[in-house]
């Protein structure tokens, strides 16, 4: 079975979508359901105790964990000397603590099932961006997650990515800034044609680990 955290919507539909085509089981972790998933896991990833839920129910699918997939996470737009301590609560628990504490309840079963993980980045997190120190500091952190994970793993079959994404149509970016960015043709990437990318990496013969993917908005002149 594939896990996705956040697969209700954006990327994470997208690739829901495309494993429910391809006769997978589909496991979706978030506040609201997937119309792709086959167990739809309704849990708010902010809370420790609640992502501890969210494990429990997953452990208890009996079937394989073939990919984990952390991609829920928030944007946050504050300039300095603006930034609140809630928001760098709200997007800290949200994109990192979820990720680090949902992989640490199933480890076990992780490397019991030699299972991949996926934790969505950002390219935000390779360089620094104007307004958006929490939400770099975030992807920043969830890379060194990665590299950590790849580390504790090593000696396992399972593969650990660290997916750097740029912009993408998405409703995230509506939420943070108010402007609506699915409907700039040509302007950002479409989420399935990203979640595709995601899926033909993981495809891979499992003796081949792609470690870090950056894939940069291409931007016409």
């Amino acid at each position: 079975m594939i896990v996705i955290t956040g697969a209700s919507d954006g990327l994470g539909l997208q690739l829901a979508k495309l494993y429910k085509e391809a006769g997978k089981t589909v496991v979706n972790v978030s506040r609201r359901k997937s119309e792709y998933a086959d167990h739809n896991i309704l849990f708010s990833l902010r809370e420790g105790p609640e992502i501890e839920k969210a494990a429990k129910a997953i452990l208890a699918i009996d079937e394989p964990i073939e990919a984990l997939v952390n991609c829920a996470g928030v944007l946050s737009i504050q300039p300095l000397g603006k930034i609140t301590e809630d928001e760098i609560k709200r997007v800290m628990s949200t994109n990192v603590k979820s990720a680090i504490l949902l992989v640490s309840n199933l480890a076990e079963r992780i490397k019991k099932d030699g299972t991949d993980i996926v934790n969505v980045a950002s390219t935000v997190g390779l360089k620094g961006y104007v307004d958006q120190a929490v939400y770099g500091a975030s992807k920043w952190a969830i890379r060194g997650f990665s590299a950590n994970l790849q580390a504790e793993l090593k000696d396992t079959p399972c593969r650990v990515i660290s997916f750097c994404t740029g912009g993408f149509k998405s409703k995230l970016f509506a939420k943070a800034t108010g402007d609506d960015n699915t409907t700039n043709e040509g302007e950002w990437m479409r989420p399935e044609d990203v979640a595709l990318f995601m899926k033909q990496i993981l495809d891979l013969p499992k003796n081949m680990e792609v470690s870090e993917v950056i894939i940069n908005r291409k931007q016409a002149k």
